[in-house]
């Protein structure tokens, strides 16, 4: 049921927020580069290691990161203990410099991210869900007010 209404959700913002600019006006976020973005999170979770580009595309995307993680992976694939810290990197990413890197404003707001994070702290325990904690802290202390 949490996880039909978060992939709804997600829907909804990517069907919203899918058109903006980036900042350096060279490429639209069009339905090509967040497919692009969904499969950079899925490599990083695979691969277990991330390129300087999918730094890059996680930096610009903030919490559209979290809309791809919930469309591409479900409840027992995020929780796995190597997929989760994997899945927790690119949310640090996503939201290491959201009021400068991050391209459409709405996506600063870690909305969805922090969904996500509480679905993730509910279904994991011990050193995972002090991870997921720790995320959610640095989130919270990067875009202040998110609450």
């Amino acid at each position: 049921m949490r996880t039909a209404m978060f992939l709804s959700s997600a829907i909804l913002f990517v069907t919203l927020f899918a058109s903006g600019q980036d900042w350096q006006h060279c490429e639209s976020q069009s339905q090509g580069s967040f497919q692009q973005l969904k499969d950079a999170v899925r490599r990083v979770a695979t691969m277990h290691g991330y390129s300087g580009w999918d730094e890059k595309a996680f930096n610009r995307f903030g919490d559209m990161v979290s809309v791809a993680i919930l469309q591409d992976f479900n409840d027992v694939e995020m929780t796995a203990p190597q997929t989760l810290r994997d899945l927790l990197v690119t949310i640090r990413l996503a939201f290491a410099c959201p009021s400068t890197c991050v391209v459409v404003p709405d996506d600063r707001k870690p909305r969805v991210t922090l969904l996500l994070l509480g679905q993730l702290h509910n279904h994991t325990r011990g050193p995972n869900q002090l991870a997921v904690d720790d995320t959610r802290k640095f989130v919270l202390k990067q875009v202040p007010n998110a609450d």
